[in-house]
């Protein structure tokens, strides 16, 4: 039997551990920047977890060790966008020379997903963008058979099942592929599930068998030096002692459903089950509950928020055979369907029992919307809506709507794919275990299990099939949403598309668009069994827990509660540029050659020799060294069309022509040339001048005017609005509950976390202060994480010394849940700072000071360094507009940011210098 490990000791161990704590990779990590042809030549923008994968991976490519990265491991959760991220790092080795990419499946279906996402531009779900562009030259993506059919200009593509490779390479046939092949042509192999390539390292001990593909793709991958395996995959037992030695060098980057869960990006994950007793009941109450709660979501989020989206429900038969039968048995169901049959549902309603009750809440939410004015279902014969409610459910659920995918009947197949288009009318489809893996489907929103059984089991299926149907569907909540105003306080939704909304706001009923049923019989164990294994995935949460918070009654009593302001700013779009914006954008140096040094073909003493041999000249983009035609033509093919006249004038106001560009803007700019013996700048040859300009520099000027001249800002322009129409009275914080590891290695559930811990009352002395008695905190309570807490005990250090320095001054410190939101004045981005303190000179009205804190753990002080400086910036950028008449007059106004606080020994003597300085 195969030795089983405990991970929590050897974690750290991992390659991905490794790079991240690497201090090195930390630093390089400072000054990275996605390069501009993998973000400009995707279809769709990298998440923050795909591209720190790409970062992994580059670091490691770039790290001039080849060997580690000849064979990598990339463990990410279903969902997540493997994909996406293949297609990034396609794109990365297309620029260091890689043509070839064999693309490894196991499933026929995931063969023609694959092929499609990587090679055809019409395809809703083509990873890239229509025209991929390197240095101005199109770049074709094509599927080939064979190495002969490659493009030198293309990124090639070679799709295999991994059946289809083993007989190739082990059976090889005339103009077919072969090892030999591998061996004279530089190749990259993708392997997509890529659980599947550990046929001998699962073994106990390795068997000498060449007749499995692992060992095929092992030939392959060591046929040539320059070969490289890139394997993706959800899943990978790292506790099976020989998956666990093989990839402990491999495993370049982790990111599971539980990490993809806390970071809002899946679907909430509900369970609807009868206990009824009668085989055909039961299969009809499962069929009800599944297209009702279907086409109420397809009407709520079509009629009150906007999102065009037809969901699919999946029905899981027992048996092959028995799916035309569960088949006709649904469309009975359907076409004899009538407002009875809702019963059941509108008693759960009734029953419900507390906010947190998914079921009851959801349906009963269901029953109040059908008949509201915003469904437009309800008549004066019909009130309930239900009548037109049901027409609907048979329309949208008729046969022509259904189909069957299994192993035997793949009826339709060729819609899989489109199934997440507003144009798709597929609304039921009924499977046994085909769909389980490789289905790329996010408008699956709700599984029935036709197995019924009291004996009934949980199998990994029904995991991984879960798994595929909690990825959130993405969509944008209209501004209208509820909302009066963007700084409304009740109003706290997310605006990211690819996140969900309402983690605040659990009871809103638009949360039906974020959560995903299953539905069944609940027999025997299986329901507590289910739970236990998707809450050790991470796929759902333990539960939700509430915490109220009240402003006090002598904060609500106050001058500055009663007649205070904050300052607010807005999202605006360039409008003129400062002469010190242009200066940091053109006024630099930019580092060029003619000569590309490619460290993962070269060694560490190769690379110092060819640097010490680069000589160095500053040159000026100007006609002494580049003629006016070249520029025009390189400021056509570069950065895909950013330096068109229409793209320059969002970011440089006033300018009128191309001309201007090259004769005002781009000779601003010192070149500094590195070039080897005969290539100076007078010896290039025309081409290679183009080359220089759309590879090395233009990248650099794109760069600067993005940083420093982006078309969206923040205004500096701040505005007051009542302090009381901005927070709240009373404010509900809900958190979810998520699996952790103890120090035993053992997985439990903390019901939740650091936020769930009252400062007042908190068990740890270095945490602890009783904030609900503390006259210069507004709210009853504070529930922030350690970092947040620990903030607030320095608030509590220096309350008196700010009592003297303004005497007679109101002053609170307010915690900010999401109730006031601050523009990035450099780009507009947007955030809300976790604290506020109001310094309110009530009596003699000298001051009224704004004062916005943000405390941070240190794993995200780079990640958020643009925060940071938003803050510190206020002080000099921010300018303020005020009605005396309806705020009163102050001499003196601030809007003030500070540092981030961090309870590192540095950070905190920054921070609190700073403090000190600006207050004190």
């Amino acid at each position: 039997m195969t030795k089983k490990i405990k991970l929590k000791d050897t974690l750290n161990e991992f390659l991905f551990n490794q790079i991240k704590n690497d201090p090195d990779y930390q630093q390089w990590s400072l000054d990275f920047e996605m390069p501009a042809f993998i973000t400009d030549n995707l279809s769709r923008t990298l998440r923050d977890y795909q591209i720190e994968a790409v970062k992994h991976f580059i670091y490691l490519f770039e790290s001039g060790e080849m060997q580690k990265a000849k064979h990598i491991l990339f463990n990410m959760a279903t969902g997540t966008g493997k994909t996406l991220t293949m297609a990034a790092i396609v794109l990365y080795l297309y620029e260091w020379g890689y043509r070839n990419f064999v693309f490894l499946v196991h499933q026929v279906q995931i063969k023609q997903q694959a092929l499609a996402n990587f090679t055809d531009p019409n395809f809703d779900k083509y990873l890239f963008k229509k025209q991929i562009k390197f240095n101005g030259k199109t770049t074709p993506t094509k599927a080939i058979e064979r190495f002969e059919d490659s493009k030198r200009s293309g990124i090639n593509f070679m799709f295999f099942s991994t059946q289809m490779l083993y007989e190739r390479i082990n059976h090889p046939k005339e103009n077919s592929i072969s090892t030999e092949d591998f061996v004279k042509n530089d190749t990259i192999i993708i392997a997509d599930e890529a659980h599947r390539l550990n046929v001998n390292t699962k073994k106990k001990t390795e068997v000498a068998d060449e007749n499995n593909w692992e060992t095929a793709v092992q030939s392959v991958l060591h046929a040539n030096p320059k070969n490289l395996l890139l394997e993706f995959t959800a899943t990978v037992d790292l506790k099976n002692e020989n998956i666990h030695k093989k990839y402990k060098d491999k495993l370049v980057y982790k990111y599971d459903f539980l990490a993809f869960n806390k970071d809002g990006y899946s679907k909430q994950v509900a369970f609807l089950y009868n206990n009824e007793t009668q085989i055909a009941d039961q299969k009809r109450l499962l069929i009800v509950n599944a297209v009702v709660l279907s086409e109420y979501r397809r009407l709520l989020a079509e009629r009150e928020m906007g999102v065009a989206i037809n969901p699919v429900v999946l029905i899981k038969s027992v048996k092959i055979a028995q799916s035309e039968e569960d088949r006709a048995f649904f469309h009975k169901v359907i076409s004899s369907l009538r407002a009875e049959d809702l019963k059941h549902l509108e008693r759960m309603a009734e029953e419900k029992k507390d906010l947190f009750d998914t079921q009851s809440l959801m349906i009963a939410q269901m029953f109040y919307w059908l008949k509201s004015a915003k469904a437009n279902l309800a008549t004066t014969q019909d009130t309930t809506g239900l009548g037109a409610f049901i027409a609907h459910i048979k329309e949208r659920f008729s046969e022509n709507n259904t189909m069957i995918y299994n192993s035997k009947t793949k009826e339709k197949a060729e819609l899989l794919p489109l199934l997440d288009s507003p144009k798709n009318t597929i609304r039921a489809i009924f499977s046994v275990n085909a769909l389980n893996e490789g289905w790329d489907v996010l408008s699956l929103y709700d599984i029935v299990h036709f197995d019924i059984s009291e004996s009934k089991k949980v199998s990994l299926q029904d995991i991984q099939l879960i798994g595929r149907g909690a990825r959130l569907y993405p969509y944008q909540l209209p501004k209208s949403y509820h909302r009066d105003d963007l700084f409304s306080g009740d109003n706290a939704y997310g605006t990211d598309p690819f996140k969900r909304k309402f983690d605040q706001n659990p009871n809103d009923n638009g949360r039906m668009l974020e959560t995903f049923y299953y539905h069944f019989v609940k027999t025997g164990t299986f329901l507590e069994n289910l739970q236990k294994d998707l809450l050790g995935e991470g796929i759902i949460s333990e539960g939700v827990e509430k915490r109220t918070i009240h402003l006090k009654p002598k904060f609500l009593e106050s001058q500055t509660y009663q007649k205070g302001f904050v300052l607010v700013n807005r999202q605006e779009f360039r409008s003129k540029n400062t002469q010190s914006d242009i200066d940091l954008t053109f006024n630099r140096q930019i580092i060029a050659s003619s000569y590309k040094l490619h460290t993962h073909t070269l060694t560490d003493k190769e690379q110092n020799t060819a640097l010490s041999t680069l000589s160095y000249k500053t040159i000026k983009i100007s006609a002494k060294y580049f003629s006016r035609h070249l520029l025009y033509k390189a400021l056509i093919l570069a950065e895909n069309g950013f330096f068109r006249l229409n793209n320059l004038k969002k970011h440089i106001m006033g300018i009128s022509s191309i001309d201007e560009m090259i004769d005002i803007y781009l000779p601003k700019y010192d070149i500094k040339y590195g070039h080897v013996q005969g290539k100076d700048i007078d010896d290039l040859s025309a081409h290679e001048k183009l080359q220089m300009l759309i590879g090395s520099i233009l990248p650099e000027v794109r760069k600067a005017i993005d940083k420093y001249l982006p078309i969206v800002k923040g205004s500096s322009l701040f505005t007051p609005k009542p302090l009381s129409a901005i927070f709240q009275k009373q404010k509900n914080i809900y958190l979810v509950a998520y699996p952790t590891i103890n120090e035993q290695g053992e997985k439990t559930f903390i019901a939740p976390d650091e936020r769930a811990k009252a400062q007042s009352s908190h068990d740890k002395e270095e945490l602890q202060y009783a904030v609900n008695t503390a006259d210069w905190y507004a709210y009853s309570e504070n529930y922030g994480t350690s970092e947040e807490k620990r903030f607030v005990k320095f608030i509590a250090s220096q309350i008196d010394k700010l009592k003297q320095t303004y005497k007679n001054a109101e002053i609170y410190l307010i915690r900010n849940e999401l109730d006031y939101y601050l523009f990035n004045i450099e780009d507009g981005r947007r955030f809300s700072p976790d604290y506020m303190m109001i310094i309110n000179d009530v009596q003699n009205k000298q001051m009224y000071y704004q004062c916005l804190f943000e405390p941070k753990g240190g794993h995200l002080l780079q990640k958020d360094d643009w925060k940071e400086q938003a803050l510190i910036n206020l002080e000099n950028l921010s300018q303020i507009k005020f009605d005396c008449n309806h705020f009163g007059e102050y001499q003196e106004i601030k809007c003030l940011g500070f540092e981030f606080f961090n309870s590192d020994t540095k950070k905190h003597s920054e921070f609190a210098q700073g403090f000190h300085d600006k207050l004190l």
